[in-house]
């Protein structure tokens, strides 16, 4: 039976790149969650029979119930694995050197309202899916930004608003494990490291490649 993984933010960088490793599985069917899939230009080249693209504005809350049933008609009325990738950064929250006294309200608005409340929520939409699936795993991205320790070891990083997100989306991770844990749910909170992608603000990095079948034995801490 073949496995149904949803990847939100899948038009370019780690989205993208997350569909290209994980259709190398023929037993895997992908949809990518996209904002727009008649603009979404290097996703294009591998749509086909193992790979869809769902619209869908993460922005846009009250849309949420419909994109569930797209993906429903295309996944067959189930998910086994949810990867929520898609995220944005900006303003001070994209900056090494402005600290948090150069942040504005629009950026922490911005940027909670994709990094946490719609990957919150997103789930939730897919909860009924993910139930009817056999695996039942959640992969929400971390950062290591949003983690107290490597900020305090590393003062030099502000990236002030969007660390704060990633912390959220960290406790959000947990939230759900401690609520659905026992109905056989898995929730990873998983932080990729630097990646060659816009979302590295002034940061830039390489991939590390590891396969899709990997998220059945990785863990957070083996990714940094």
């Amino acid at each position: 039976m073949s496995r149904t993984i949803v990847v939100t933010g899948a038009a370019r960088g780690l989205g993208l790149e997350w569909v290209k490793q994980l259709t190398q599985d023929p037993q895997n069917f992908v949809i990518a969650v996209v904002r727009d899939p008649s603009k979404a230009t290097q996703l294009q080249p591998h749509l086909g029979p193992r790979v869809v693209a769902i619209k869908a504005d993460l922005g846009a809350f009250d849309s949420f119930p419909v994109v569930a049933e797209e993906i429903s008609k295309a996944g067959g009325g189930k998910i086994d694995v949810l990867i929520n990738n898609a995220g944005i950064m900006t303003g001070a929250g994209a900056s090494f050197d402005q600290g948090i006294s150069h942040s504005t309200p629009q950026e922490w608005d911005e940027q909670f309202r994709i990094n946490v409340t719609a990957q919150v929520f997103f789930t939730l939409a897919l909860l009924p899916l993910l139930s009817n699936g056999s695996e039942k795993k959640v992969v929400n991205l971390a950062s290591m930004l949003g983690d107290i320790k490597y900020s305090e070891e590393n003062p030099h990083l502000n990236f002030a608003s969007y660390s704060v997100t990633k912390a959220g989306i960290t406790m959000a991770n947990l939230k759900f494990h401690n609520e659905f844990k026992e109905r056989g749910f898995t929730f990873l909170a998983l932080n990729p490291g630097w990646a060659n992608t816009d979302l590295a603000g002034e940061g830039m990095g390489a991939y590390v490649s590891y396969s899709g079948a990997s998220l059945r034995s990785k863990k957070r801490s083996d990714i940094c």
